[in-house]
């Protein structure tokens, strides 16, 4: 069962262009993998886009682009962290 997002999570997502609506958050069906081949869980649709996401912009940090602030950036991070370890210890940590 997923937690419910808190609303300082619902700004940084709509400061990023975020819409968590349009993510199923409620199914486990999705499988998510680790970018560097680390391994694969099952998640929900929107844990499962985040993952991407926090994927994309570390690889924009590396190029230097920083246009997104660092403080949205690790708490949609730390949100997978909330709604699944499994996930964040799979595919981020």
């Amino acid at each position: 069962m997923t937690k419910p997002i808190r609303q300082p999570v619902l700004n940084s997502m709509k400061r990023v262009g975020i819409d968590p609506t349009m993510y199923d958050n409620e199914r486990e069906d999705v499988e998510v993998c680790n970018r560097f081949g680390g391994g694969c869980c099952t998640t929900t649709e929107l844990l499962s886009f985040l993952v991407g996401w926090v994927y994309d912009v570390s690889n924009q940090y590396e190029m230097g682009d920083t246009h997104i602030a660092l403080a949205d950036f690790d708490r949609i991070k730390y949100f997978v962290l909330e709604q699944d370890s499994t996930v964040y210890a799979t595919c981020i940590d």
